[in-house]
Parts: C-alpha cells; structure tokens; sequence
C-alpha cells in the first residue's frame, strides 16, 4: 500500500557553537534551536524525515554536530543534513560515527525521492553545484524517473530580491537549471542559507527558502539588515500525486537577544 502523504521537517541554519553559550549576532543559536524543536515536537504529530539543509555549526565544531544529532534524537524520524558555508564537512563526517545514514544524499519513498546537493565551495560564502553534483542529481532523477522529486541544498539557486543575498547564492545556477530542465519530475527545490521565507513556482517548479532557527535576515535589502521575526521551521506534506502542501512555524512573543548594530556575520 502506498503511504498517502509524506511529513517532513525542514530544521536550517542553527549556527551551533561547541560551547552552549554559543551567539549569532547576540542571539544564543543553542537556546533558540532549543525553542523551535519544542515547537515541531507539539506541532507535528508525525514526522517522515526531517531534513537540516546546512550552516548546522557556526565554528564548525565536531561538538557542535554531535549535539545538534544529540538535539534531534527526541524525534523517532530519519534525518539527513547538508552541509552550508560556515560547516566543516571534514568535522560533520566524525560526528556521523554509527550514524552515516544522516549523510546520505537521498531519501526515497514509494512516491517520493529526495536529493541532497554539496553547494558548499571551501572556505568562500557563496556557493556552487560541483560538476560531481551536478552528474549526481541527473542520475538520481533519472533512477526515481518514476516518482516525485523534492532537490534540496544550501545555498539558493535562485535570486531572493535581496541585493547582499544574491552575491552569496549558487554561481552556476545555470547549470541546475539545466539539469532540472532535463527531467520532468521536479516538483520542488528547497534551500536554507538567507535566513528569509520565500515561495515562487517557476515552470510548475516550487523554489522554497526558509529562516533560520535563530537570527532572520530582513527581505528585500541592498545592504546587511537583520529581521526582527523570530526563529523558525518549515513543514511540508508531500502528496502521492506530486502535491505539496507548507507552512512555517516561528517562535513568537519570546524577546531574544539580537544586536542589531552588527553589520554582517
């Protein structure tokens, strides 16, 4: 029997340090991850997969990676992660001893594969789909032909209106696109690294970001600018016949930390 709906979790750029006390722009990333976990586990009664898509760990610590792993095992669901530009891919591997399934570039279900993709490029804040990447995604569509394709990543291959942003996404985008545009099964590509919700459909195609889980970066600026909206998660139910139904939860009422007079992270 063919599951009906797909329940995911979207969990991006918690910024976790080694030490607890660990800040982002004033904000304690630990306390704030801490808040939106308690939030999915009373929201959503049932989890399929939960995805992390990068920047899990400002300093790139093995400590960090192991607890943020320790963090999720409240949640009895499969995860996997990518990393973002401020990981340590190197660091994430350790951290993954006895459980090398959260590395895994895809998840497949009877109606549905999920695709992972490296964006990372070592040591810059911008991002780019290696040619390995890109040979990756076009076999994998090819193989799950049959099903439905959610392609997720760090950085955004498309532009966010956001004149900062977009010197720091996905360099060739081109490329993916191009890659997409050979295969008719992509119904949604999903990101994190802008710290900001949003949501176009471009050629039946949904592009989906999604804030971070501690500090947010304010839409539609020239320069730096930190979002006063709070920390986050994004849900998404995926149904049998390629419909995707979504929605963020933020943390609301709570007076965080943030210092607003810092002009890039």
């Amino acid at each position: 029997m063919k599951q009906p709906t797909l329940h995911l979790v979207q969990i991006t750029d918690s910024h976790l340090h080694a030490s607890e006390e660990g800040t982002l722009l004033g904000m304690n990333t630990q306390y704030s991850l801490d808040l939106v976990l308690e939030r999915v586990e009373a929201e959503r009664k049932q989890i399929d997969l939960i995805l992390a898509t990068g920047d899990i760990a400002q300093d790139g610590s093995i400590e960090a990676y192991q607890r943020f792993l320790t963090s999720m095992d409240r949640f009895q669901a499969p995860i996997r992660w990518t990393s973002g530009n401020h990981d340590n891919p190197d660091h994430m591997q350790q951290a993954l001893t006895g459980r090398e399934s959260v590395g895994r570039p895809v998840f497949t279900t009877d109606n549905w594969v999920i695709i992972l993709l490296n964006s990372t490029v070592r040591k810059k804040v911008y991002g780019e789909l290696a040619d390995d990447q890109l040979a990756l995604l076009d076999r994998l569509l090819t193989q799950h032909s049959d099903k439905h394709a959610l392609v997720t990543l760090h950085h955004h291959p498309k532009p966010m209106g956001c004149t900062w942003i977009d010197k720091i996404g996905v360099k060739n985008s081109d490329a993916f696109d191009a890659v997409i545009k050979r295969h008719k099964n992509v119904r949604l590509v999903l990101w994190g690294h802008v710290h900001q919700h949003s949501d176009t459909t471009i050629d039946g195609i949904r592009y989906i970001s999604t804030p971070s889980t501690c500090v947010q970066f304010a839409p539609r600026t020239r320069d730096f600018a930190i979002d006063e909206a709070g920390p986050g998660y994004r849900w998404l139910d995926l149904g049998a016949d390629g419909s995707i139904e979504t929605g963020l939860t933020r943390i609301e009422g709570i007076d965080f930390e943030i210092d607003y007079s810092v002009k890039g992270y």
